[in-house]
């Protein structure tokens, strides 16, 4: 048990080592703005226009919202749910001692 123990924490640590050598150095290459995004800035940096950069702003941080609300609403659910089940069997518990 004790090398079964060992040989899964080592791989972990593998896995882990390679996702953060992935994360650090895949990081030059996403610094880049989507084609869209960046075409638009440029023609309107041209044209002396402000609004389009508040509004790529506002966009940005919409799309950054929407996974942390929807991870919350999940895990809201799910501790609600297991909140109930844990109250359930409580009361199981306290009718059996009876």
């Amino acid at each position: 048990m004790p090398f079964l123990l060992s040989s899964l924490r080592s791989v972990a640590l593998g896995l882990g080592f390679v996702m953060i050598l992935t994360l650090v150095v895949g990081t030059q290459e996403s610094a880049a703005q989507c084609p869209m995004c960046k075409t638009s800035l440029e023609s309107n940096r041209k044209d002396d226009q402000k609004a389009v950069g508040k509004g790529l702003n506002k966009g940005i941080l919409y799309l950054l919202a929407m996974p942390f609300l929807v991870v919350g609403t999940v895990g809201g659910l799910y501790w609600h749910r297991q909140r109930r089940f844990e109250e359930v069997e409580e009361r199981r518990r306290q009718i059996l001692e009876n």
